[in-house]
């Protein structure tokens, strides 16, 4: 038997695969003792976990362990009531992790078909925060209509002025892709977004050796695919990772308190600290500084509402 330290590159029902540098990639499954955890969430690894292996000729091998993560980006666990599930331990699972030990979050957005979604944008870019990844914000799909370039400017101009990375990208006409590429050369980048915003076209055209897309057969299960339907950790040609994950149609922020969205939002943690209650949410409260500051044309109005709708989401939430 021999061990190795590896990275897992794609999670199956009751199989991982994980890529050994200089040794190559193995199909494992896990100690018991990995699923027997107690645990909030629904698989004992992610795509992105770095694992200990032990490996006895051919390409099988069990992982015996996990390391601790710096950050995972999860969400809520479809399946049964509300959303909830038993899973490891007896315990019912909330949340389902899409990747682990990620450096760069490429949130993805087409800027027609689907159009852009700011709710789901503000959603990953606090969850980014929460967890402490770099995030880097793409509109897509900018050859779709003549004056795309300037369209996603102005879609992009309230994040650049928080200081976000922002890209306007075409797969078809090549537009940003350079300076994209350049982007996500090193480390690990996560692909998140609204499914139908082209992000399998967006990877192909960025690394044009994955072949990603309709008539892909994922080796790891033998059928073909049209769109991405589960997690995977790709080599990128020009280097560094990506993790292509399946469009999302919503994302919930069940674990942030209504006290800390302000602190996590994009832009707003800048603002004066200097509110009347310690407590202050900034809605409506007498004496709140952001108010102020969003009233003298600090902060826009559009990313303040953006703020609101997200707070009055958290408290339905809670209300449930």
């Amino acid at each position: 038997m021999t061990s190795h330290q590896g990275i897992v590159t794609e999670v199956g029902s009751r199989s991982v695969r994980v890529f050994v540098a200089g040794v190559g990639t193995f199909r494992c499954t896990l100690r018991g003792n990995l699923w027997n955890a107690e645990s909030d969430e629904s698989k004992p690894v992610a795509v992105g976990d770095r694992v200990a292996v032990l490996t006895e000729g051919g390409e099988d091998g069990v992982v015996e362990s996990v390391e601790e993560r710096k950050n995972r980006l999860a969400r809520p666990q479809p399946g049964g009531r509300d959303g909830l599930r038993k899973g490891r331990g007896g315990r019912t699972n909330q949340v389902q992790v899409i990747a682990a030990n990620i450096d760069r979050l490429v949130i993805v957005s087409a800027l027609v078909d689907p159009p852009f979604r700011e709710g789901l944008v503000d959603r990953l870019l606090v969850s980014a925060a929460m967890e402490g990844i770099d995030p880097v914000l793409v509109v897509n799909k900018v050859d779709l209509v003549p004056d795309g370039l300037q369209q996603a400017a102005g879609l992009l101009e309230p994040y650049r002025r928080e200081r976000l990375p922002t890209f306007a990208t075409s797969a078809t006409s090549g537009v940003g892709i350079d300076a994209l590429r350049q982007e996500m050369s090193a480390g690990i980048s996560l692909l998140v977004g609204h499914s139908g915003s082209g992000k399998s076209s967006l990877l192909n055209a960025v690394s044009p050796g994955l072949r990603l897309g309709t008539g892909v057969v994922a080796d790891f299960h033998g059928r073909g695919r049209h769109t991405t339907t589960r997690v995977s950790l790709l080599a990128l040609g020009s280097g560094g990772f990506v993790v292509d994950s399946p469009g999302f149609r919503e994302f919930g922020l069940g674990d942030v308190p209504q006290g800390e969205l302000a602190r996590l939002f994009p832009g707003l943690h800048e603002l004066p600290d200097g509110c009347r209650f310690n407590d202050c949410l900034h809605r409506n409260e007498p004496g709140c500084a952001v108010r102020a500051a969003v009233a003298a044309g600090q902060y826009p109005q559009s990313r303040y509402e953006g703020y609101i709708r997200l707070l009055d989401e958290l408290a339905a939430e809670r209300a449930r």
